[in-house]
């Protein structure tokens, strides 16, 4: 099966992989029968990314099996802190980072408890929880909500302070990208320095934040979202922001010998951050709104998460945590420059160092455009190189962007198998969209439908697709073909993946060369080919092909598989 470990992909050469399909994707894959052809394969796509949503932990617990078995490696979860608008809301509008849930007050997903569980089967599956993080904003609570400020306002922030109106919040009628608000959630204003012990343990303290009467009141419990400093800690530079931090770890064996220090909001999510990854099990995390915060703030989300993972590799190596941000931008400049970076390994283990790529928004919209039921309208030139891959170093090799075809927040493209089969059989992360409905509301459009068979539930094309990359997702990127509606890569010596964006019936005949030794078959292994077969007449889309030609120049005869409105032009 290979290891499940979320690393950047071009991490992962020479290692084992599996595949997925989507519902929307006409995808044709040819796989070589021989194994010896992955001896010399350089590039290898890291195990899909399955965003799970609407699920409680107690289910997620139950189903690792079924994650494990369709060949995910890592699974992205909402945000895990209690949400301001109660128990039923999705979680971004963040009320208290700390409060996972409880019995009798459990949130929309379950416990703190559930929620380590899940993480321990998660290990043990040698799978990773990436969780939404949500560092832009808290819910949509203010000042102005009567009793609000009097009981404590948010938990561990300040609604106001002495010649600070806002307190850790920017003003009501700020606006922009930067300081206005979300969907009306009140904005953080992380430039802010207001020095309290934010989860405060010890009453009489008068360093504590002001306590209401229900909240941000000392309780000797809230030690135990502190490091422990008397652990030791690791004093390393962080180039970013030009100066030396120490870093400590939580004592997971005394939940009581936490340390309180005085900390601005910024410190405290800071501090939240770590708490997560070390103490409770999270691997890593989805930045929800990146781009709504300043750029340096990214600087101490690295700093926070750096080498926070008790967890070692099987060579005892460190395991790395692996975040990715949500900008909603198509400007690869800036994606690039703010939200990705990858010096892990390549500055000295003394400084700070960041392992954050991005959500591919600017392969996103490509990808939903041209795909879509208007077959004439599609155009695979202005698509398939669209995305943060080939902007960052000119190739396909997976080294920037996490794809994406659908999510909690977007449609996906009306191909959507044929999509899939292009994010996940192309090198690079790759993201699997499932929505759980365990809260099923038909008067709830948020979050958005997933893929009903991620886990095999309905069908098995998105399963067959993840378990494809799994085992031919690796050998250096070959583009074979590329022409408006027809388009064909290679993973060399591994697997010829075809795709059309046709919406009619029939198909399109093509020679292309591949890097397949002479006499190879190349056996069709999504299945479209012989469902195909079985209405359009036997032989009509070969099954099998044979690669032809001369040892110098070897080359296939296929055929490209339209969609037939069916979502079927895809072949492996």
């Amino acid at each position: 099966m290979g290891g499940f470990r979320l690393r950047p992909a071009r991490l992962w050469a020479n290692e084992g992989t599996r595949a997925s399909s989507g519902w929307a994707a006409v995808v044709c894959a040819i796989v070589g029968w021989l194994t010896a052809a992955f001896a010399h394969a350089a590039d290898a796509s890291a195990p899909a990314i399955l965003q799970w949503f609407d699920s409680t932990y107690g289910t997620q617990e139950r189903r690792v099996a079924d994650f494990f078995k369709a060949g995910y490696g890592s699974t992205w979860i909402p945000p895990t802190g209690r949400a301001d608008s109660g128990n039923q809301s999705v979680g971004y509008d963040v009320f208290d980072r700390f409060d996972l849930g409880s019995t009798n007050n459990e949130t929309l997903y379950g416990t703190e408890t559930g929620l380590r569980k899940f993480a321990s089967a998660m290990h043990r599956a040698g799978g990773d929880v990436i969780a939404d993080l949500v560092w832009n904003h808290n819910g949509f609570s203010t000042s102005g909500n009567a009793g609000f400020a009097s009981a404590g306002g948010y938990p561990g922030f300040v609604l106001s302070a002495p010649g600070v109106p806002d307190g850790d919040f920017h003003g009501a009628f700020e606006t922009g990208d930067l300081n206005g608000k979300l969907s009306g959630l009140i904005d953080i204003k992380h430039e802010t320095n207001l020095q309290y012990i934010r989860s405060p343990v010890t009453a009489g303290d008068p360093r504590n934040i002001p306590a209401g009467t229900v909240r941000n009141t000392p309780s000797a419990a809230n030690a135990r979202f502190y490091p422990d400093r008397n652990l030791g800690g690791t004093t390393l530079y962080n180039p970013k922001t030009g100066q030396n931090t120490t870093l400590y770890s939580f004592n997971t064996a005394d939940a009581t010998a936490g340390d309180a220090v005085p900390e601005n909001a910024t410190g405290l999510l800071m501090r939240n951050a770590r708490w997560l990854i070390n103490d409770v099990g999270v691997d890593g995390f989805r930045l929800d709104a990146a781009r709504h915060f300043e750029p340096w703030v990214m600087n101490y989300f690295d700093e926070a998460v750096y080498r926070a993972n008790p967890r070692k590799l099987l060579n005892g190596a460190p395991r790395e945590v692996f975040s990715f941000s949500e900008s909603a931008s198509t400007d690869r400049a800036n994606l690039m420059s703010q939200f990705v970076r990858k010096d892990i390994g390549a500055i000295p283990a003394s400084q700070i160092a960041g392992n954050r790529d991005a959500l591919d928004f600017a392969q996103f919209w490509p990808i939903k455009n041209n795909l879509s039921s208007n077959g004439t309208a599609n155009d695979f030139r202005s698509m398939v190189y669209a995305g943060l891959d080939v902007y960052d170093d000119g190739k396909v090799n997976g080294s920037s962007g996490v794809v994406f075809v659908q999510s909690h927040d977007d449609f996906g493209p009306d191909m959507m198998n044929v999509a899939y089969a292009f994010s996940l059989m192309r090198p690079g992360n790759a993201i699997v969209y499932y929505n759980a409905y365990e809260h099923y509301d038909p008067l709830r459009s948020f979050p958005k439908p997933g893929r009903g068979d991620a886990l095999g539930n309905f069908g098995s094309t998105i399963t067959t697709l993840v378990d494809l990359r799994n085992r031919y997702g690796r050998g250096d990127f070959r583009e074979r073909f590329l022409e408006k509606e027809n388009y064909a890569f290679e993973r060399s010596n591994a697997a010829l993946v075809m795709l059309s964006n046709r919406n009619d019936s029939g198909f399109d005949a093509r020679t292309m060369a591949v890097d397949f030794a002479l006499g190879t078959r190349l056996v069709e292994l999504t299945g479209n080919a012989a469902r195909a077969n079985a209405t359009m007449g036997a032989g009509t889309i070969p099954e099998v092909v044979e690669v032809v030609g001369s040892a110098s120049s070897r080359f296939v005869n296929a055929r490209f598989l339209r969609n037939n409105g069916k979502d079927q032009g895809y072949l492996v």
